[in-house]
């Protein structure tokens, strides 16, 4: 499997505090099948860490591949970000300045919970306009979405690539992230599941539960599509 939504790069966000949490992360993501990991630091966000791209944070990936290698845990880590749409969003998009995921044309699009429809739509846009295809981190969470569902139709119409939550199928994270992920399951609209993992025992990036949940509720889901072919074709770049 392929997560592609996770915070374990050491000391960068409110994922992984250090390298020893990272490292047990992986060995947790390692034992429930996951082979890769797309490290995604919050990006773009109110506090001192915006993670754009630069050196020191593609030096942050190597680093932590080096330690997973050197301990002999079986995980690749490809490079990304959670980009949170707001500020000067666009003028960093115009510059360039945010990690896609693996250097594809697909980047990682949150928003705040209570974000406005039309502002969304409005950096979709922008977004595809730069050439590159939003992939909207937990869809299933905004409020927007969970009032007016057919919003989720509108944007996987118009090629918006939507990823949900383990935990939102696990009913870890409200009511009303689990009722909508599951209408969006059901209505075959998701088309990659994650752990967005922050650490090694709360949010964490073990698959096991959630594919004995879709098992057990959801058995017309492809999760070999969800967890490995879709994200697989994002880390190659390709068209989905």
């Amino acid at each position: 499997m392929l997560d592609l939504h996770c915070h374990i790069l050491p000391g960068l966000d409110d994922g992984a505090e250090t390298l020893g949490v990272s490292l047990e992360m992986a060995v947790v993501a390692a034992r429930s099948g996951v082979e890769y990991i797309f490290a995604t630091p919050h990006c773009n966000t109110h506090d001192e860490r915006k993670n754009y791209r630069s050196a020191e944070l593609i030096a942050a990936y190597r680093s932590l591949q080096s330690a997973l290698d050197e301990n002999g845990i079986p995980i690749r880590i490809l490079s990304g970000a959670e980009v949170l749409a707001r500020g000067r969003f666009e003028a960093h998009l115009e510059a360039e300045a945010f990690m896609t995921l693996n250097a594809s044309r697909y980047l990682l699009l949150e928003f705040y919970f209570d974000e406005d429809p039309a502002y969304m739509e409005h950096c979709f846009r922008a977004v595809e306009n730069a050439g590159m295809v939003p992939v909207v981190a937990h869809p299933e969470r905004y409020y927007c979405l969970q009032q007016s569902p057919e919003l989720a139709n509108l944007w996987v119409d118009r090629g918006r690539v939507l990823q949900v939550n383990k935990g939102s199928i696990l009913g870890e994270l409200g009511e009303g992230a689990y009722l909508t992920s599951a209408l969006l399951l059901r209505r075959g609209l998701v088309s990659v599941i994650a752990s967005d993992a922050h650490h090694f025992y709360h949010r964490n990036p073990h698959m096991g539960a959630l594919l004995e949940a879709l098992d057990r509720r959801f058995p017309e889901v492809d999760a070999e599509r969800l967890l490995r072919t879709v994200p697989m074709k994002i880390a190659k770049d390709q068209s989905l």
